[in-house]
């Protein structure tokens, strides 16, 4: 009896979101992946192998779950993921999960839904429109929601000539805990600070003029509001370095994102953020990360984790 459909692997990036005063706008995709491997099978079945980032819960799970059935029914295929994805850091992981089953429902069930289908499907399970496009496309997404339609954006690609430098400390800080902390309101001058660094991080980015990036990711409209509940990141912002070119907290955090140009600045400023850290008693780890040009990839072998 013929298989169902021919076993492929996937994999979707990690992302990094706000860059600063881009909040929920802009975001990049980073060279560390979630995984998977499809295989038919008699009934669906879905597993993660062991390793440092496998879930200790249901809730990656249940993503990927909910975004497969957002496309169409469970398909009855086995599926092991592998992560390589920190959890609940501000990386990106929901996103990735978001897309992975979305890619893989998709392929599955090519005739029932288009490319803007997915972009629509993956923006509204996420919730962020520059997290979900980063995931799904690579490279840089400059990204802004629209009501009654596909989110409008841009993808810029992936600068190969800069490296993201992140340390995740041992902190838990939930994106919804995160956003709790953030006013109601703002004054006027705080939001024409935001604004004016967002416009220049944008620019910025889009025309590879690094020099501008230390000031254009200052920010007003978050950061600020979460340091106290992120020990070591006031002092990890203020970071003076002549090797980095902007420094930001990843998405709602807790992780630090440092864009450098090499590898010697990229593990100098890797050291400074772990011993703000270590200064409040707080471990951490630290990734040497490319931008990721490419998304959402499948084939049908070759794309394996790079770690165990």
């Amino acid at each position: 009896m013929p298989l169902p459909f021919e076993p492929f692997a996937l994999s979707v990036p990690a992302s990094s979101a706000n860059l600063g005063p881009g909040f929920d706008t802009i975001a990049l995709a980073l060279e560390r992946r979630m995984y998977a491997r499809v295989e038919p099978a008699s009934s669906f079945e879905l597993s993660f192998a062991p390793g440092l980032y496998a879930p200790t819960h249901s809730g990656i799970s249940d993503t990927i779950v909910r975004a497969i059935l957002a496309v169409g029914a469970l398909p009855r295929a086995y599926i092991t993921i592998t992560n390589e994805i920190p959890l609940g850091k501000g990386l990106g992981s929901s996103a990735a999960a978001i897309v992975l089953g979305i890619t893989i429902a998709a392929r599955l069930h090519k005739e029932r839904i288009s490319q803007e289908s997915i972009e629509q499907l993956a923006v509204q399970l996420e919730g962020h429109p520059e997290n979900a496009l980063a995931a799904l496309y690579g490279g840089i997404v400059i990204a802004a929601d629209r009501t009654d339609a596909s989110p409008s954006f841009v993808r810029l690609p992936a600068p190969t000539e800069l490296l993201a430098a992140v340390t995740v400390p041992a902190l838990e800080l939930s994106t919804a805990a995160a956003r709790a902390l953030l006013p109601s309101s703002y004054s006027r001058a705080d939001l024409i600070f935001t604004a004016q660094r967002a416009a220049l991080l944008a620019a910025s980015l889009a025309r590879g003029e690094w020099a501008h990036l230390r000031e254009a990711m200052r920010d007003r409209s978050h950061q600020p509001h979460r340091v106290g509940a992120i020990p070591g990141l006031r002092a990890a912002l203020e970071l003076s370095n002549d090797g980095v070119l902007g420094i930001a907290l990843s998405g709602a955090g807790p992780s630090v994102l440092a864009l450098t140009r090499d590898a010697r600045a990229s593990e100098c400023v890797a050291r400074q953020l772990a011993n703000c850290f270590a200064n409040e008693d707080i471990s951490s780890e630290s990734f040497h990360l490319r931008i990721a040009e490419r998304g959402a990839m499948v084939g049908l072998t070759g794309f394996e984790p790079a770690t165990s």
